[in-house]
């Protein structure tokens, strides 16, 4: 009773704090353009976080550790495989350049194909938004009942579907928007505690759980790469799910961004954090299967909220609340543009709507749309289910004409209403005769059927002119462009560095303090280790002791007998392969894993502070796997798990000191760049007072003689 009052004031509280976060972002909106996309100011930060709260929903994370537990292998990869998705829309990003002053992605393929389409685009995804809506409230209601085991498990889900409303409605996606940071922000951490508390229930080391696990014949490649019907099942559903992220509310966050080459940054970041997030998620299945191979599916939740602490619980379920309401938030804006701006829009025709009654049509409208998908959750609960809904909406009609578009196709609206029509019959003849005999979903042949009923209407019939592929665009031949010189600049840096390495290693010589820094560094490492440690093996910290008493005196004793270059090899030498060295021999003749966990969190902060980021961060990344492996195989799951807080540390220390150095030599280049315009000014200024002193005498002469200058 004690930890279900704890949890439900948990999660009270943090409704509250998204009810201010909501009113404090929820001003009051005057243009439609800033309700819809805002202003197109925000941080590539602030776009990567609400992108993966975008793609990220309760429904899917409930989803994806019970398949992961019964289905194995196969789920495995297709979850890794949807991670590129977002890659896909990166480089999609990259042509979207006449397209970023759009709203939506409806009004993309009417500015291409014209109304018709459009209204059609438009009422695909506006059914493809309330299936994912109604999914997060089926999840939100699981959760619920999951982690607080109320008896009314539908009030907390009416609740919070009516405040994702009330700031959805008011605040435009300015409010979604930081809500969504502030939420990925909540699950992000949540989701990785989840596993290592799985982890730590298992109480068997990775070792032992890696061979029971390739014992079952689900998880092993031998029963997956079979070529029959399940393998291209498994390739099809991969595949619909990739087609997938072409989704009004994902592409809306592109028309969000300042231009296309920082959406394909956003994309990018978003893909290798989505990859992060999902590995963690496939390990809480894994870790739940490894404890009890042969629990039913639907005792899974139960498993895991017997076996994490009762206070986690709460925290659990606002995880689950915030993964639900984010999406939900998300897909309920990218719905109201898609009603209030392509629809009444194109049902107007020439006609404007003013900002005014574009904003009203909205606000009526969220809870219309939120209504409705509250009312199929209660009809239908099957996540699996609404997501074959969910890509029977989106897939077949839109995908197709939209990819082809951003790729440079113009056609005509016949030649877009022919494929979406070919599309949709292709998916319901599927779905009725072929789709119960083999078990093959069809998405993605009627998307392709779509795009080849569009090739050929355009090819078989005559087209006026200015249909047919165009050109890139000038935006893109730019940044190709741009990419190109990169690329041969940095190629060119790397032969001239090679071609002059005397040059290039005296450029890499610290300053003295550097140098002495690092030198005292190594010696009281060596001391603690040697006291610590083993104090049997003095000559290893007499030797350390050399090394760090060389590069404290190496520059003062030695400036003159040394060359510089010299000097700058050591110094490489001993960063970048005696320190990572140093650990490799800790971590092989382990006694105390305390220090030399502490010692290689110091070490990698030395090297990351004093190496430039390129030769730093890969070296980092180096020994933190090894640690990891080292701490996975030959430790104990106690003492494991003590050294959890101190590498959740060291990751947070490792984040700042990158942006430090991020920001350091931002400020750098700025101060050199003002100090080469100010000496650019000062000779201009010389050169001109030269040139005023030299004119004088002659004007002095012609004015004398009579002759002016004018």
């Amino acid at each position: 009773m004690i930890s279900f009052n704890f949890s439900l004031l948990i999660v009270s509280a943090f409704f509250l704090l998204i009810l201010l976060v909501g009113l404090y972002f929820s001003s009051k909106q005057t243009s439609f353009r800033r309700y819809a996309v805002g202003s197109k100011d925000f941080a590539t930060a602030t776009l990567v976080a609400t992108v993966l709260a975008t793609v990220f929903g309760g429904g899917g994370f409930i989803l994806n550790i019970g398949c992961t537990y019964e289905l194995g292998l196969w789920w495995i990869i297709a979850v890794l495989l949807d991670t590129f998705g977002l890659w896909i829309i990166s480089k999609l990003a990259l042509h979207m350049g006449p397209f970023m002053e759009h709203l939506s992605m409806a009004e993309t393929i009417g500015h291409i194909y014209g109304h018709y389409p459009r209204i059609i685009a438009a009422l695909a995804g506006i059914c493809n938004a309330i299936v994912i809506i109604t999914m997060q409230i089926t999840a939100i209601t699981q959760a619920i009942g999951i982690c607080l085991k109320i008896e009314h498990p539908y009030i907390m889900p009416i609740f919070a579907t009516l405040l994702l409303t009330f700031y959805a409605t008011f605040g435009g996606i300015r409010a979604v928007t930081f809500i969504d940071v502030l939420q990925f922000i909540t699950f992000a951490i949540i989701i990785p505690l989840l596993a290592w508390f799985i982890f730590l229930q298992v109480d068997k080391p990775v070792p032992e759980i890696v061979p029971m696990l390739q014992g079952h014949t689900r998880f092993q490649f031998s029963s997956l790469f079979h070529f029959d019907t399940k393998l291209i099942a498994i390739l099809c559903f991969v595949l619909s799910n990739l087609a997938s992220y072409i989704d009004a509310p994902i592409i809306q966050r592109v028309y969000m961004s300042a231009d296309p080459i920082q959406a394909q940054k956003v994309f990018s970041y978003a893909t290798i954090f989505n990859l992060i997030i999902k590995i963690f998620i496939i390990l809480t299945g894994l870790l739940v299967f490894a404890g009890v191979p042969d629990l039913p599916k639907e005792n899974i939740w139960d498993y895991m909220m017997v076996h994490v602490p009762s206070i986690f619980q709460g925290f659990l379920a606002i995880g689950l609340l915030t993964m639900s309401m984010s999406k939900a938030d998300s897909y309920l804006n990218g719905c109201v543009v898609m009603v209030s701006h392509d629809i009444v829009q194109s049902l107007q025709g020439k006609k404007e709507i003013t900002d005014s009654v574009q904003l009203k049509i909205a606000r009526w409208t969220t809870p219309v749309v939120s209504l409705l998908a509250m009312f199929l959750a209660f009809r239908c609960q099957n996540l699996l289910k609404l997501i074959y809904w969910s890509l029977f909406c989106a897939v077949p009609i839109i995908a197709a004409p939209f990819t082809l578009a951003i790729f440079g196709f113009r056609g005509t609206s016949r030649t877009a209403l022919i494929g979406m029509a070919t599309g949709a019959y292709t998916l319901a003849a599927w779905n009725k005769w072929v789709e119960p005999a083999i078990k093959i979903d069809g998405s993605l042949i009627a998307m392709v059927t779509n795009g080849l009923a569009m090739m050929a209407a355009h090819y078989l019939f005559k087209q006026p002119e200015g249909t047919g592929w165009v050109k890139p665009d000038n935006n893109f031949k730019q940044i190709q462009q741009a990419y190109a010189r990169k690329q041969a600049k940095r190629k060119e840096r790397m032969q001239h560095a090679w071609a002059n390495r005397k040059i290039t290693l005296t450029k890499l010589v610290p300053s003295d303090a550097a140098l002495r820094l690092t030198g005292l560094y190594i010696i009281t490492t060596a001391i603690l280790g040697y006291w610590f440690i083993r104090p049997d093996r003095i000559y290893w910290a007499i030797f350390q002791g050399l090394v760090g008493v060389l590069f404290t005196s190496s520059k003062t004793f030695f400036r003159k007998a040394i060359p510089p270059w010299l000097i700058g090899l050591g110094w490489l030498i001993g960063v970048a392969v005696y320190l990572p060295l140093t650990l490799l021999r800790h971590w092989w003749y382990l006694v105390d894993p305390i220090f030399t966990a502490s010692l290689s969190l110091t070490h990698c902060v030395v090297i990351l502070s004093v190496l430039p980021l390129y030769l730093a961060i890969g070296m980092v990344s180096a020994i933190v796997l090894g640690a990891i492996y080292a701490i996975s195989t030959a430790l104990p799951l106690p003492v494991a798990s003590a050294l959890f807080p101190l590498f959740t540390v060291s990751l947070l220390v490792f984040a700042m000191v990158v942006c430090f150095k991020i920001k350091a030599n931002r400020y750098l280049t700025k101060i050199l760049y003002l100090e080469s315009q100010e000496k650019i000014r000062a000779s201009q200024k010389l050169k001109a007072s030269l040139y005023d002193s030299a004119m004088v005498p002659v004007t002095t002469v012609g004015k004398a003689k009579g002759y002016g200058l004018f």
